[in-house]
């Protein structure tokens, strides 16, 4: 397992553990704007092979992204 993950639905947190490195991060879903009218894609990048290191709130990390397309059937 390279990821371990907890969620806090009470509190609306998301807490990351990756195996790579020694640091704890979270994401706060309070800090994040859902509105379906001014909020915005946002994406966090793990970097190539996932090495980016995140520690404590990661949320100010998160970039601008297009959406991601679903794959559908195919035919």
């Amino acid at each position: 397992t390279r990821w371990r993950t907890v969620a806090d639905h009470k509190r609306r947190l998301y807490f990351f553990e990756s195996a790579l490195t020694p640091n704890t991060f979270w994401v706060d879903l309070k800090d994040i704007d859902f509105s379906p009218t001014s909020g915005k894609v946002m994406k966090l990048d793990l970097g190539k092979e996932q090495r980016n290191v995140f520690a404590g709130n990661a949320v100010s990390h998160f970039r601008e992204a297009a959406p991601f397309r679903f794959l559908g059937p195919q035919p």
